[in-house]
């Protein structure tokens, strides 16, 4: 009997919604290739592992009247989750294609392959001149008429597209020089506040967390543990991205 997301492994019970559809995923590909219920299990865990380490790109902008969502569903040349990157002429080609296929209404929640209600508004590839999206990326805006993910939206625990899908894999070495330190500022809150952000990396690129600056009328700060959300404090989050940062950097260098 396959799991579900409401009845996932039970080391996933007590995990986000993202963590469950990707444990779920993972372990049922692990049982469908013949794989036993504990390789299976483990599937699931590093499903997990690398769902809270991966570098999503955020929503960037959100119109709360409308329930439409923004942001990038790939930025070329800087890599994945998964170590992929593309360039922005395979990144252009992917977007005209989805469009070519119309379903506009194939958007799931956390890989989990059912159609979640929501559907695809707008579609386009960032200019150069784009002073919200990065450059050569492709932008969806979608619509979310369900309330209960546009509740999931408002409070970070859904903050960013994520693609899914086959490809070809090339072979390719790619350098990337990754500061030892970043500064930001994050989206808004629901009460319109920011902080600032400063993240660290090691030598060898890796991420490892950093901390906000003071914000809100009570001076809160977060603690950054992750590439795409802060952690909780005074009862909420913020979306932020670094990977802006990371291109700026390649581009100064």
């Amino acid at each position: 009997m396959p799991w579900t997301a409401d009845n996932p492994p039970s080391v996933a019970k007590n995990t986000s919604q993202a963590e469950r559809g990707a444990c779920v995923k993972a372990a049922n590909a692990a049982l469908e290739d013949g794989k036993s219920e504990e390789d299976a299990i483990f599937a699931c865990i590093g499903a997990m592992s690398n769902l809270k380490a991966e570098p999503a790109l955020t929503i960037k902008k959100q119109d709360d009247e409308l329930q439409v969502v923004w942001g990038e569903v790939y930025a070329p040349g800087f890599p994945d989750s998964q170590g992929d990157f593309m360039t922005a002429e395979t990144v252009r080609e992917m977007a005209w294609r989805f469009m070519r296929k119309s379903d506009m209404g194939k958007i799931d929640i956390a890989h989990g392959q059912e159609k979640s209600g929501s559907y695809v508004v707008e579609s386009f590839i960032a200019r150069d001149d784009d002073s919200v999206f990065i450059p050569g990326a492709w932008v969806i805006g979608v619509k979310v008429p369900g309330p209960a993910i546009w509740q999931l939206i408002k409070t970070g625990e859904l903050n960013g597209f994520s693609l899914d899908g086959f490809g070809h894999r090339t072979r390719t070495t790619i350098e990337l020089e990754m500061p030892a330190v970043l500064r930001g500022e994050t989206e808004p809150s629901m009460d319109g506040h920011t902080h600032r952000f400063t993240v660290s990396f090691d030598e060898q690129g890796n991420f490892l967390g950093g901390m906000t600056g003071p914000g809100g009328e009570d001076g809160h700060v977060h603690v950054i543990s992750k590439g795409t959300i802060t952690e909780v404090a005074a009862g909420h989050s913020h979306r932020f991205s670094f990977v802006e940062g990371v291109l700026d950097a390649q581009a100064a260098a």
